[in-house]
């Protein structure tokens, strides 16, 4: 019989041991809502991954649209050195054939 209460008396001890030790270590509410209120101001901050997809998109338009007019930029200083003969047609077409957006020699 002792020893039966004695394994009582040892288990309510270790049991008291856990809900201390949860008591000490527990978040408290006000913890807890202040947590909770940034996680919220986080989430209202946050970007999504369809935002950032429209804008890479969008850079992306604006990079192609630049890199347009610089090869017309190209074209045209090419058309004015054949034009001068400081190049010759093959020159021109190989030189048009490697921009950006080549020019298919036919």
């Amino acid at each position: 019989m002792k020893k039966i209460k004695a394994k009582k008396q040892d288990k309510t001890e270790e049991i008291l041991e856990i809900v201390n030790s949860i008591k000490d270590n527990a978040v408290t509410r006000e913890e807890f809502n202040g947590l909770a209120g940034e996680v919220g101001k986080i989430k209202a901050e946050m970007v999504t991954k369809d935002y950032l997809d429209g804008k890479l998109a969008d850079l992306r338009g604006d990079l192609v649209v630049l890199t347009r007019k610089e090869d017309s930029k190209v074209k045209e200083l090419v058309k004015i050195l054949e034009s001068k003969k400081v190049l010759n047609k093959n020159e021109a077409k190989k030189i048009l054939a490697m921009e950006t957006f080549p020019v298919l020699a036919l």
